[in-house]
């Protein structure tokens, strides 16, 4: 029989084909085991980073301002109720800081600023960015050290650092429902003079000051900037219409703003007197009054909401009301996260990265 011509059969090519390829192979391996593998545990950090954050900026605003080492002992308390890689977390990386309402949300660059000082600029709000790894490289932050990796130690690499941040903030709530507003607006000027936006408390009336109650140095005379000056006065808010009567004013009185207002919404202010309103007004009762930055007449933006308590009213020719800011938690507010200046009771704690 004759065999048709032709190369000889490679044999054992396949095997040599194997052999050469067999890193290859090793290496995809690796990539896809391994790098799952660190993807999960990032996962399983990153979800004990959150709930600590959640759990630490949940009342971080009190009273007496920030409570920071409250807020870093509930994080770590949350963050040790987690595991990652099969090993229970001990602890965590826990900074305290300050969000930047009026930067871009979720996902934002540039807007947390760690330290317990509230920058000048911006509209801040108490935050913690809390940091949970498995590694080797700081003390705290170990929890059982980098994970363990299954193929990739065929390349001489045995373990992995993985970590994963969370921040979470704080706010004061940003709206205000219906029949909470007191019809008078006051000036920003007011505001910053006798309400402490960082601690969340009232300041005292200067002796000095154009009106002080030696009997209460906290109490506060609201009235007409053309009679007392746009830094000690307030004025009518008619909210979102323009009738400026005074039983328009009265009706307002009995029933607070129509609508729900938010911090940059317009309110109309009115440029009159009116005192028969002032007899109108309900004493000993808690109102929220909006804060603008002019009293001038026409719209203008909210900037923030004031807690005030209302002791008297007074007609005549003192047109004048008469109360005090209150401290934090004493109205209850909204619970709208938002870019109030901090007033009222918290908004819950939000995750903004």
């Amino acid at each position: 029989m004759i065999r048709p011509s032709g190369p000889p059969v490679a044999r054992g090519s396949v095997l040599i084909l194997v052999a050469l390829m067999l890193p290859a192979i090793l290496a995809v391996v690796a990539l896809a085991v391994d790098v799952g593998r660190i993807m999960l545990v990032k996962d399983e950090l990153r979800r004990a980073a959150e709930a600590g954050a959640l759990a630490g900026a949940n009342g971080l605003m009190t009273s007496g301002g920030a409570d920071w080492s409250g807020a870093a002992q509930r994080a770590l308390d949350a963050v040790t109720r987690n595991s990652a890689a099969g090993e229970p977390l001990r602890a965590a990386h826990v900074e305290p800081g300050y969000w930047d309402l009026s930067t871009q949300g979720w996902g934002g660059s540039g807007s947390f600023a760690a330290g317990t000082t509230r920058p000048l600029a911006g509209n801040w709000v108490p935050a913690l960015r809390v940091t949970v790894a498995r590694d080797g490289s700081g003390p705290g932050q170990t929890n059982g050290g980098p994970i363990d990796l299954f193929f990739a130690p065929v390349f001489g690499r045995l373990l992995q650092d993985t970590s994963a941040s969370a921040i979470a903030m704080q706010s004061a709530p940003g709206s205000v429902e219906p029949n909470t507003l007191l019809p008078v607006a006051i000036n920003r000027c007011m505001f910053d003079l006798y309400w402490n936006s960082t601690t969340g408390t009232p300041r005292p009336v200067a002796p000095s000051a154009p009106y002080y109650n030696p009997a209460d140095p906290y109490e506060l005379r609201i009235g007409s900037q053309y009679q007392y000056g746009s830094c000690y006065s307030g004025q009518w808010n008619l909210f979102d219409t323009s009738d400026n009567s005074t039983q328009a004013v009265i009706g307002l009185l009995q029933n607070g703003n129509p609508n729900t207002l938010r911090v940059g919404d317009l309110t109309y202010l009115d440029g009159g007197v009116k005192a028969a309103a002032y007899d109108s007004v309900v004493v000993d009762r808690t109102y929220l009054v909006a804060v603008v930055d002019r009293l001038d007449r026409g719209y203008q933006p909210i900037v923030a909401f004031a807690p005030f308590r209302v002791v008297r009213s007074v007609g005549g020719s003192t047109k004048a009301i008469f109360g005090r800011f209150v401290a934090l938690s004493e109205f209850p507010g909204s619970l709208e996260p938002g870019g109030s200046i901090y007033y009222g009771t918290p908004a819950p704690p939000a995750l903004v990265r």
